[in-house]
């Protein structure tokens, strides 16, 4: 089941907007973004669990779809977005069936010391997502704008210098075809490779470019005459350098090599895996950025080392979580805390990141103190959670 098809269902038993509209935080460029909660059809319940899917959500994750294990598990847990649900306001909640009832009313009782570690846990993680030297809006386009090879990744030796060329400019000046190539691994060293040719495999290559690579000469009769007729054989002797079947493996192919041919090699060269692992990595974090970013906030973090809006639901969540735990409960809405001002300024970049961190450290301390002496009880009641869950599915699918 796809979020389309889920998303206007009988399944859903609630939805609400939640994100910036919620807090009060929004701005003009700002999205409306829902959390739904939904029962599952029986007969995912009934099998194997092959249909079950614990949360559904839109391509960008922006409107999530929880099902009512996941959604009370994490209740379970005083996750942020979980409890955050419970206590919206009513002119926020889009839809709610009445099935829900008996959870709503027990929410105060889920307000307990467990909220200090999801809390602070979930508001350390916006750090780590807003400040970073892999977050993928900091990454050089130029460096992933197409995604490279290997061949890229391995240096050589250009003619035994000290000048050197990756292996895939190497090929390509001397006229030579990975595909051609049979590698063999050193022992006892780090990704150090000696490569060898087939030559009569390559039907194209030039007497010129084999006169000189196999011989260090110009080409005389002898040599083009040997190089024609070998070309007339149909044996193709290596495996090449890249599995076309592998597209995205980092390994490089080997081949054997016969004692024949084991004392004519044509080069060795070093690979560097890693830097190329790394590569397609952030390639990987690059394309898939480029398919879910939020243009309007890309452009308001443009010039800037940091999300602002990121470090601004670190500061909150840690306000949040203080107010929690000296009794004042769940305040959603920022105009009422006293600090939409500030949060904005953070989002909006008003203030410089090391500004927002001492921000950031002095509110985690508070929060801190505030848990240790606070009065909430230690964690919420998991079979009080626990009865309640199987009350809403029998109602549910017995309604």
């Amino acid at each position: 089941m796809t979020y389309e098809e889920l998303k206007d269902s009988k399944y859903v038993l609630f939805k609400s907007i939640r994100g910036s509209h919620l807090y009060g935080l929004e701005t003009p460029e700002s999205d409306i973004d829902t959390y739904s909660v939904f029962c599952a059809p029986r007969d995912w319940l009934y099998g194997m669990g092959l249909r079950y899917r614990k949360m559904i959500a839109d391509e960008k994750n922006d409107n999530v779809i929880s099902e009512l294990t996941k959604y009370f598990t994490e209740l379970g847990k005083s996750n942020p977005d979980a409890l955050i649900s419970l206590f919206t306001p009513e002119d926020k909640i889009i839809y709610m069936n009445p099935v829900l009832r008996p959870l709503f009313d027990i929410r105060e009782s889920l307000l307990t010391k467990e909220c200090f570690k999801s809390f602070k846990g979930y508001a350390r993680s916006q750090i780590g997502k807003a400040k970073g030297l892999n977050k993928a809006m900091n990454i050089d386009p130029e460096e992933v704008k197409t995604r490279k090879t290997p061949l890229e990744f391995c240096w050589v030796h250009k003619n035994h210098s000290e000048d050197v060329w990756s292996l895939e400019k190497w090929l390509r000046e001397n006229g030579l075809k990975q595909e051609h190539c049979g590698l063999v691994k050193l022992p006892n060293g780090i990704e150090y490779y000696v490569l060898y040719y087939d030559w009569f495999a390559d039907k194209s290559l030039r007497i010129e470019d084999y006169s000189r690579l196999r011989y260090g000469s110009s080409p005389t009769p002898e040599i083009e005459k040997e190089l024609e007729e070998g070309k007339k054989t149909e044996m193709i002797k290596y495996r090449g350098i890249l599995d076309p079947t592998s597209p995205d493996t980092t390994q490089l192919r080997l081949s054997s090599i016969s004692k024949v041919d084991a004392n004519d090699p044509l080069i060795s060269f070093q690979y560097n895996m890693m830097a190329f692992s790394n590569h397609c990595r952030k390639y990987r974090e690059f394309q898939d950025w480029l398919i879910h970013r939020n243009p309007k906030r890309y452009e308001q973090n443009v010039g800037h080392s940091f999300d602002g809006k990121n470090c601004s639901h670190c500061l909150r969540l840690l306000k949040m979580a203080k107010e929690i735990a000296i009794g004042k409960g769940m305040i959603l809405d920022r105009r009422k805390a006293g600090d939409r001002d500030l949060l904005l300024d953070i989002k909006l970049h008003n203030l410089s990141y090391d500004e927002v961190m001492r921000l950031i450290l002095q509110a985690e301390k508070e929060m801190e103190e505030a848990f240790e002496i606070s009065t909430l009880p230690e964690s919420p009641d998991q079979e009080k959670l626990e009865d309640i869950l199987v009350k809403i599915r029998y109602d549910f699918y017995n309604t």
